[in-house]
């Protein structure tokens, strides 16, 4: 950590840190499936971090962040069972 504080914060809640969808590709969830991802393809919206595929699929997601969100969390659920 670059400092105490921001270990603190971590140690005070290490889960709200965690990436969506368990770490898989958000597009690829949003379209309900599962796929790896490139650690530099990354998105934080509403304090919360989405992983993508690759810069190419993250460019696509970006476009429609709000809809891909929600489409991500209506599959998780049957995805990660």
């Amino acid at each position: 950590f670059a400092s105490g504080s921001n270990r603190d914060r971590f140690a005070g809640s290490p889960e709200s840190y965690a990436p969506r969808f368990g770490g898989y590709c958000a597009w690829a969830v949003s379209n309900n499936y599962t796929a790896p991802i490139d650690p530099t393809a990354w998105t934080i919206e509403g304090g919360k971090l989405y992983l993508n595929y690759d810069s190419k699929i993250q460019d696509r997601w970006r476009k429609d962040l709000a809809s891909r969100i929600a489409a991500g969390e209506r599959n998780w659920p049957g995805l990660h069972e």
